[in-house]
């Protein structure tokens, strides 16, 4: 448990409570269908709550994005064994173990279908929505789901864009971004920014279904690329984040309010649904740089202790927090076919289930992650001794 407490000092404290907010935002969004309202303004939020997977993705592009500057500027190259084998063993045995479990609970659903004598309408539908899911499930395993529309793990799509972009982006930094000048690179990279916005207009005249566009890595990745861009201004203008001037404080705390209440509001129809995205990233970007200008309210607020055990476990609750919902509904209630109507209530039955879900990955979290992180991070120690060992001659 020791683990989960302990303040790592080489951790920005503020991304903690980050994540945090990013996993309940999750969470909550996929309780939504419990909540019944007519009162469109709340419909509306509660619909925009799945931005929290874009949080996770700013995180991702500047976590990864700045460690790899930083191994540069010290090193001046890459070791890309190092970084994979530390990214494969971060999130490959608890999304394998996951994923597994999901297939063969699919699986098994599928044949009691098949056993039901006169299937009505809807067990038909069922019956190949699951034989798509299965068909379709070398997908999920290769983490190209987000190109499927049947899934076998229904929330992997997000975590098959990060992965594609560990893939993509080590070497583009190898073999481009760090052998240009910074200006050139800071430029490629705001070009690279606008790509998934074309692309997002571009699929919109010819048409294509919007549930596709939200989870096609070439209209999504932008978000991973403004984590970039924020490593890079943390990087040029260190200062800016040393220091609290209460102006910028201030000016940043307005601007954030009033983009994401506006933004909360709008829905992901018609044009909308192009540019919905963008006004999120301004929103949630400068909520990212605030937070991490040391002494600042958002910085404060997010870099509270209580976040740490929440961020570290917040991939396993990702990973397990739609069936694990479904139980804490079940103990709360006695039936999972919940209706509130209060959105007060309902975000509070969020706030217990989040609790749930936390508590409960906990002892997942132990067996499916820890000791592979404790691997991770042996293996790393023999690779980077194995490269300081000298020959010396006799």
């Amino acid at each position: 448990m020791k683990y989960l407490f302990s303040k790592n000092e080489s951790e920005l404290p503020a991304l903690n409570g980050l994540r945090a907010l990013s996993i309940f935002l999750v969470i909550i969004f996929h309780l939504g269908p419990i909540f019944k309202t007519e009162e469109l303004t709340l419909i509306h939020v509660l619909q925009n709550f799945r931005t929290g997977v874009d949080l996770f993705f700013i995180l991702s592009g500047f976590l990864i994005y700045g460690g790899l500057l930083a191994e540069y500027e010290k090193t001046s190259k890459l070791d890309l064994k190092i970084f994979y084998v530390k990214r494969t063993l971060r999130i490959m045995p608890a999304y394998y173990f996951c994923i597994l479990i999901n297939y063969f609970y699919t699986q098994k659903t599928y044949k009691l279908f098949d056993k039901i004598p006169n299937p009505n309408t809807a067990d038909i539908f069922n019956h190949q929505k699951l034989e798509n899911m299965l068909s379709n499930s070398w997908g999920d395993f290769l983490y190209l789901s987000n190109y499927f529309r049947e899934r076998l793990f229904e929330y992997g799509w997000s975590l098959s864009v990060e992965e594609q972009f560990y893939l993509v982006v080590p070497p583009l930094c190898m073999f481009l971004l760090f052998r240009v000048t910074e200006n050139l690179r800071r430029n490629i990279l705001i070009v690279l920014f606008f790509l998934p916005l074309i692309f997002r207009i571009v699929y919109f005249f010819w048409g294509i279904d919007r549930r596709l566009v939200e989870v096609h890595t070439e209209t999504r990745f932008d978000f991973l690329i403004l984590g970039m861009l924020i490593a890079e201004l943390l990087r040029w203008k260190p200062l800016f984040f040393k220091q609290r001037n209460i102006k910028i404080d201030l000016l940043f705390s307005v601007c954030i309010i009033v983009t994401l209440l506006f933004s909360f509001q709008q829905t992901r129809v018609k044009v909308n649904s192009i540019f919905i995205f963008t006004l999120f990233q301004f929103g949630y970007g400068l909520l990212f740089i605030v937070a991490l200008i040391k002494g600042s309210f958002w910085n404060k607020i997010f870099s509270f202790s209580f976040f740490r055990p929440i961020a570290r476990v917040s991939y396993t609750m990702y990973l397990w927090h739609a069936g694990l919902s479904g139980i804490a509904l079940f103990l709360l209630y006695g039936n999972s076919n919940v209706e509130l109507t209060n959105f007060g209530t309902f975000l509070l039955v969020g706030l217990l289930t989040t609790l749930f879900v936390f508590l409960v990955c906990i002892p997942i979290f132990y067996i499916t992650e820890r000791p592979f992180l404790a691997l991770r991070d042996h293996l790393v120690k023999r690779l980077k001794n194995k490269k300081s060992e000298t020959v010396v001659p006799s």
